[in-house]
């Protein structure tokens, strides 16, 4: 069985590797790129080497100044790029910098919060023992629940009474003239209109029998209003007890610790999410620097196409190739090693574009399988699957599965699908006494916070009466209040 934290540093530290390989790759395309451009212009230098010893003064003296002019516009574009790419460089460097000791002081803060999430694990059954005779908890715990039930019932009856007047209401809104007259308050003391119109709004009235009309659709939505303060004010009542629970608990583990466990977790927890969020950040950041730099690396920006240009056109005009056709024609002992200069010059220039557009291959299929495997890390994140009571009985998912994510294999939603039907949450140890339906157990062992209180970290906070609900006959860990079955 794997911990989801495992699971998680172990695609965390693949992505990594990854990102490493990457930017070697990178360099070496960077390095072969320049290397591509410099064979370039020495085949450029060859070529009016050539032409001192084929052409007359005037005709070489043209073609040295239009091959010079060619490759000084390169050199000045290539210079240009390469202070560009200096700068973009430095600025992932900076940045990979900073992701790595946010990443190193996160690794910091997620064992010492495993370290707390342990003890307390190890402690929930001593807890337990102190709160199973306690008749204050006791009474407290009764308390709860019975706050919990009415809660419920008040809820039920809220959303019932809605259900009703969504359907028994259904006549007066579809009904234009009285939905109109109920609009303008005709009846109250907020209707404002005089004369002719509030004749001919009395008129209609009569005919529709408004008022009678009135009085009953003021009954049917008033009805729900009021059930849903009442709800509201029996949730608060419920949070408030539920908060006063959960205080029992947290205090005997804190006694059994000999220190505050939750709120060390908790406090571990704040921070570590800070930096998720920073590292969010840091990591699209990052993304951007790499496409850039893959970009420059791959020949694919602007300056570096220009340059390529100018010396590519310069190389391929016609008084070239005459040149080069008349050096084979005829060649004499001193403008053979020219042309055998040429030639090997040629030939490694073919070499080394070829093994740039396998390497641009790769580059493309390295940040495919990296995009997959970041994506993967985020819906990791997302779902909680890297928190304590998360578990996966799959072994392979980080061996073989995410050895064939890493080779592109398989796809991230393969791999995804896998560890889905692979998660499990465990439970803290424990006879289920203290730390009732998760109240008062930290969000990260699969409970809704330690501190508690009217409108804190407990199900249901802050929601109206019908946004979280209130369930019965199940565990913690799935929102809204709960009754019936302890954790």
């Amino acid at each position: 069985m794997l911990t989801g934290r495992q699971t998680l540093g172990t695609i965390e530290q693949s992505l990594q590797d990854l990102r490493r390989e990457e930017a070697e790759l990178s360099k070496r395309i960077e390095r072969s790129t320049r290397s591509l451009t410099d064979l370039q212009e020495r085949q450029s230098e060859a070529y009016r080497d050539l032409a001192r010893f084929r052409l007359d003064s005037d005709a070489a003296g043209a073609l040295n100044t239009r091959l010079d002019s060619a490759a000084r516009e390169a050199r000045r574009l290539l210079d240009k790029r390469s202070a560009d790419y200096k700068v973009l460089s430095e600025q992932l460097r900076q940045s990979e910098s900073e992701r790595n000791q946010l990443h190193k002081k996160r690794g910091e803060l997620d064992s010492a919060r495993d370290a707390a999430e342990n003890q307390m694990d190890e402690l929930m059954e001593a807890v337990d023992g102190r709160l199973e005779n306690d008749s204050a908890y006791q009474a407290q715990n009764r308390a709860t629940e019975a706050a919990l039930a009415t809660a419920e019932a008040a809820a039920t009856k809220a959303m019932t009474s809605e259900r009703d007047r969504a359907e028994k209401g259904k006549a007066y809104d579809d009904d234009p003239l009285f939905i109109y007259l109920w609009q303008r308050g005709f009846g109250t003391p907020d209707y404002r209109h005089r004369g002719l119109v509030r004749s001919l709004d009395g008129w209609v009235a009569g005919i529709i029998r408004f008022h009678d009309a009135r009085a009953n659709y003021a009954m049917l939505t008033g009805i729900p209003e009021r059930m849903a303060r009442h709800a509201e004010r029996c949730a608060q009542i419920a949070r408030q007890e539920q908060a006063k629970l959960a205080e029992f608990s947290r205090n005997a583990m804190t006694d059994a610790a000999g220190t505050d466990l939750v709120g060390s977790i908790e406090n571990y927890s704040e921070e570590i999410d800070r930096i998720d969020g920073d590292l969010d950040k840091l990591d699209r950041r990052i993304e951007t620097l790499s496409t850039a730099l893959a970009e420059f690396s791959g020949g694919e920006d602007a300056d570096f196409l220009k340059a390529e240009e100018h010396l590519s056109v310069s190389l391929q005009a016609d008084d070239l190739n005459e040149l080069w056709r008349a050096a084979l024609d005829t060649p004499s002992p001193e403008d053979e090693k020219i042309v055998q200069r040429i030639e090997d010059l040629k030939e490694r220039i073919e070499q080394i574009a070829r093994e740039i557009r396998q390497d641009r291959e790769l580059q493309r299929d390295i940040g495919r399988r990296r995009t997959e495997l970041a994506d993967v890390i985020k819906r990791f994140r997302s779902s909680g699957y890297g928190s304590w009571e998360s578990t996966f009985s799959d072994n392979k998912l980080t061996t073989v599965l995410l050895g064939e994510l890493v080779k592109g294999a398989i796809t991230g939603a393969d791999y995804w699908a896998r560890a889905e039907r692979s998660h499990k949450r465990r439970k803290p140890r424990g006879r289920k006494v203290a730390f009732p339906h998760g109240t008062g157990l930290p969000k990260s062992m699969g409970g809704f916070g330690g501190s508690g209180g009217p409108g804190g970290n407990f199900p249901g906070a802050g929601d109206s009466f019908g946004g979280g609900g209130f369930k019965s006959g199940s565990g913690f860990g799935g929102g809204g209040f709960k009754t019936g079955d302890h954790f």
